[in-house]
């Protein structure tokens, strides 16, 4: 209903009101009672105010404190939002109605969907403001998604989360997520309507879907998309959990922290972030130990000088593999006529990465058979543990003090791998290996399916940000799960004596690597579903007929259709505009005159200049002819207001004030400034910016999908001179 009856519904539109309407509805058809919020939400660190409308429905159990299902019911201007965030929406509602079919509730449930996420939280921002809601709301659960398949993500938890977070551990039947996710989303430019509810110190779980996140924030982003999967083993996973929360005290605190992951989505683990610190220290130790008694043995079977050739030529042998990779991501960028030739298809650079990792490190081990045979490797597995063991104990250290949340990831395979290796009988080369095999266990289910969702992740992600990917990025995250996952493996099945025909092996490398390299090579960077993610936008200034065009991306070419403007040209710096309009972030800027956009949609319906005590006080009426505008008050460089009804902030200079979704009865802006000579108020500009509108038609789409907004600038009014205010008797 929201993504494909409905469609796009960004805050403030008539499609965001049927929304609204069906989303009310429902709950009441549950037997929720619905309130809506309606409200001018601020947040003045974002300079930025927004009228939203908040639904909130309230199922009552026997105490009045609830577990809350959040989720947001807005899409972004330019996408229908089955994933983002439909997906969410959808789950709570049906967990809503289960929820509301089980007799005897402990606690009542409060379902929150919010409005104007998409346009900086602004829903969240306004429901921190509601009394009842947040002194009833004890633990919630938020569901968002990027992506339109796999299990969502528990990727963030918290305040003081240990305790609901074993509610999901325990229960969840499909569990998906880890802490560590917590630590690269915190690296990250992106924020849910969960870091708005963190800040009241209100535990809670924040769960996305991941997979397949190319159409996010986009026009691709279509119910359809969505896989049924995703949302039956999420829908279950949400289930459960509220249910475990309703026989849990929701209203009891904590000061501790969790550490969470799951084992391929079977079982899950939650202990407090204490208990981390003890594993962390136990792993160093039996860590410490094991390196001792490894490499005595490795000492004793081979002597010294062997083993130090041995460090030395795996070493050497690790060097040269990553740098393989990266020289094969940079070949095949340089092949191509794209910056990216992956993007579509990444597995098959993936593979190609794999496969060159695997030949240069095969070939640096028949290199050392060059060597005289008194300084041959040893090949014993406690020589690749005697190895390894202490690169993986100054990770796990680096990890523990940078990112403890996600430091599990290398000290539990430490903790284990130090401990079957303390326990085996390093004479035994037997013994040794089935110990490595048990490591291998523990971290390949740790770090296969991980890597290869981060890895999938991250391609689609950089296709958002507004760089060019550096090309190490992908053989740097295969390195490092490289390390974790071969030296075990190596232990386990590396034969005790060299291979009869070793140069059948090496054809076998070479011909996969050639294979590997021509599917890469032959993979269309971009496609309809895996599209290009570009910008454009346009500003008019008042009095003109034409606007200034831009359009961005992370590619180099302007590849647009015919009947566009003509004259673009790259740019570096910002054009000069009367508003701190900037420059485009993309490393590619077009730019060129071109059509004007029309009359400006809104009106001016009042603005007027008066002496107060002690300086003047500006008014201004706004009306907007269409929904969903962004109206920005601008002032003056060195201009800034004593007071304004509308939070404003410095941006490029110039003070600014933006008001998001006005409703159609406008808005009054009243602002009061002392020592500020009145007539500098006669350059107040008003920007008015709609985004999300139709795209021209010299605008591809076939492969390459559009951020677009217009910008209308207009004079707030012709100031009148002020006469000076008398003293004050």
């Amino acid at each position: 209903m929201l993504a494909g009856t409905i469609g796009p519904r960004p805050i403030g539109t008539d499609a965001n009101a049927r929304a609204r309407a069906y989303l009310v509805e429902q709950l009441r058809l549950y037997g929720y009672e619905v309130r809506v919020q309606a409200l001018d939400a601020r947040r003045p660190e974002l300079a930025r105010s927004a009228h939203v409308n908040n639904i909130i429905g309230v199922l009552a159990g026997r105490r009045s404190e609830a577990i809350g299902l959040v989720a947001h019911y807005d899409s972004a201007p330019e996408s229908p939002g089955g994933g983002d965030d439909g997906f969410g929406v959808a789950v709570c509602l049906e967990t809503a109605r289960v929820l509301a079919a089980r007799p005897d509730r402990q606690w009542s449930i409060l379902v929150i969907l919010t409005d104007g996420e998409e346009a900086g939280l602004m829903g969240a921002a306004g429901l921190l403001t509601d009394r009842e809601a947040m002194s009833r709301l004890q633990a919630y659960i938020n569901v968002e998604s990027i992506g339109s398949r796999g299990t969502a993500m528990l990727f963030q938890a918290g305040p003081a989360n240990a305790w609901i977070t074993a509610a999901w551990s325990r229960h969840a039947p499909h569990p998906r997520g880890a802490s560590f996710a917590g630590e690269i989303y915190k690296r990250l430019p992106n924020d849910t309507d969960f870091t708005m509810l963190a800040r009241e110190s209100i535990p809670g779980l924040n769960f996305a879907s991941i997979g397949d996140s190319y159409a996010y924030h986009t026009p691709r982003d279509t119910a359809d998309r969505l896989s049924p999967a995703a949302l039956r083993t999420t829908g279950e996973n949400v289930v459960a959990t509220a249910v475990a929360l309703d026989s849990t005290d929701i209203t009891r605190r904590s000061k501790r922290d969790s550490i969470f992951f799951d084992f391929g989505a079977v079982t899950a683990l939650s202990f407090p972030a204490t208990a981390g610190w003890f594993l962390a220290a136990a792993a160093m130790l039996v860590g410490i130990a094991a390196w001792l008694r490894a490499t005595a043995s490795a000492l004793r079977l081979g002597g010294g000088l062997r083993w130090a050739l041995t460090a030395i030529w795996s070493s050497l042998g690790a060097v040269a593999t990553a740098a393989a990779m990266v020289g094969a991501a940079w070949a095949l960028r340089a092949s191509r006529e794209v910056y990216h030739p992956w993007y579509a298809h990444p597995d098959r650079m993936f593979l190609l990465l794999l496969c060159v990792g695997a030949a240069v490190s095969w070939a640096m081990a028949r290199a050392g058979a060059w060597l005289p045979s008194r300084l041959h490797g040893l090949r014993h597995p406690i020589v690749t543990w005697s190895l390894t063991l202490p690169v993986w104990l100054a990770i796990a250290g680096v990890v523990l003090w940078l990112a403890p949340g996600a430091a599990f990831m290398w000290t539990l395979p430490l903790f284990v791998a130090s401990v079957s290796l303390l326990l085996a009988p390093h004479a035994d080369a037997l013994a040794v290996r089935i110990a490595s095999v048990v490591a291998l266990a523990v971290t390949a289910t740790l770090w296969l399916r991980n890597t290869v969702e981060l890895l999938r992740f991250v391609v689609a992600l950089f296709g958002r940000l507004p760089v060019v990917t550096p090309i190490f990025v992908y053989p740097a995250v295969m390195f490092v799960a490289a390390v974790m996952i071969v030296p075990p493996l190596v232990a386990a099945a590396a034969p005790p004596r060299p291979l009869g025909r070793p140069s059948l092996l090496s054809a076998a490398l070479l011909l996969a690597v050639a294979v590997a390299g021509g599917f890469a090579y032959a993979a269309p960077a971009y496609t309809f579903d895996q599209p290009l993610r570009r910008q454009v936008r346009a500003l008019q200034e008042a009095g003109t007929d034409t606007a200034t065009w831009e359009v961005g991306s992370v590619e180099p070419g302007l590849d647009l259709a015919s009947g566009g403007p003509a004259g673009w040209t790259r740019q570096s710096t910002a054009t000069p505009t009367s508003i701190p309009w900037g420059r485009l972030p993309q490393p590619f800027v077009f730019r060129t005159i071109g059509p004007g956009l029309g009359a400006a949609p809104m009106n001016i319906a009042g603005f007027a200049v008066a002496p107060v005590a002690g300086g003047v006080e500006v008014t201004a009426t706004i009306v907007p002819t269409r929904p969903g505008l962004a109206v920005s008050f601008v002032l003056p460089g060195g201009v800034t207001p004593a007071r304004s009804s509308i939070p404003g902030a410095l941006r490029l200079g110039q003070w600014t004030a933006a008001f998001i979704a006005p409703p159609p009865e406008g808005i009054v802006w009243r602002a009061s400034f002392a020592g500020v000579d009145p007539s500098r108020l006669r350059d107040i500009r008003i920007a008015i910016t709609e985004s999300g509108q139709n795209l021209p038609a010299w605008l591809p789409q076939d492969r390459t999908v559009w951020s677009a907004s217009a910008t209308w600038v207009v004079p707030a009014a012709t100031v009148a001179p002020v006469e000076p205010v008398a003293p004050l008797r």
